[in-house]
């Protein structure tokens, strides 16, 4: 009989590989809640949170429509700051000649090149009304141009009968859509097949009929 006794193998775990399990499990949460947060955000809310009828998600614009609804956002504070300035609503050629997208158009990709821009104002606010004059051309040649129409409207709240807290601050501005090429609307917009590109949450403060 040998004095030897047989080897044994045991293998120990180290103290780190219970944190990484931890630190996983965490981890797994983390991008389960995110997920769930995401899901609530972008689906229809019920009561004082949902879409009117005359809303849509920007996360439902399609195309190369996202791209000019950022362009038009951008441009609302350059717009306000010249109004602020001068006293008056800029024009287009103003906005041209500040290099400003998507009026200057030599910024935008090729499909909204054909964009043509106009301002419509009235008391305490301002329309920059957009249509793709060149669209049935470029459609012709082979593209695939956005045929969507766009206002962009700026609302000045120092000549309304607001409450303190809008009068924070003192424009809104609105990003108004409708999918085709439609004419400049006479009458209220949501009237009209228009409809205002929201982000998130649904909220009407600043309207103008």
């Amino acid at each position: 009989m040998s004095n030897s006794s047989a080897a044994k193998e045991i293998i120990v775990a180290p103290k780190a590989a219970g944190r990484e399990a931890l630190g996983l499990a965490v981890a797994v949460c983390v991008i389960l809640l995110l997920a769930g947060l995401r899901v609530a955000q972008v689906a229809p809310k019920n009561g004082s949170g949902s879409l009117l009828t005359h809303q849509l998600q920007d996360i439902r614009l399609r195309n190369q429509a996202p791209v000019l609804y950022r362009s038009l956002l951008g441009a609302a504070d350059t717009i306000t700051w010249l109004k602020e300035t001068s006293g008056s609503w800029p024009d287009v050629a103003a906005l041209e000649q500040e290099n400003l997208p998507p009026f200057a158009a030599k910024f935008l990709p090729a499909g909204l090149s054909g964009f043509r821009w106009e301002l419509r104002q009235g008391q305490g606010w301002a329309d920059y009304y957009g249509i793709n004059s060149g669209a049935a051309a470029e459609e012709k040649a082979g593209a695939d141009p956005l045929e969507n129409s766009f206002i962009l409207r700026i609302i000045d709240r120092q000549n309304q009968q607001a409450d303190a807290a809008a009068k924070q601050e003192r424009f809104a501005a609105q990003v108004w859509i409708n999918l085709k090429t439609a004419d400049y609307p006479d009458g209220p917009l949501e009237e009209r097949g228009w409809k205002w590109v929201v982000s998130g949450g649904a909220t009407t403060a600043g309207q103008v009929n």
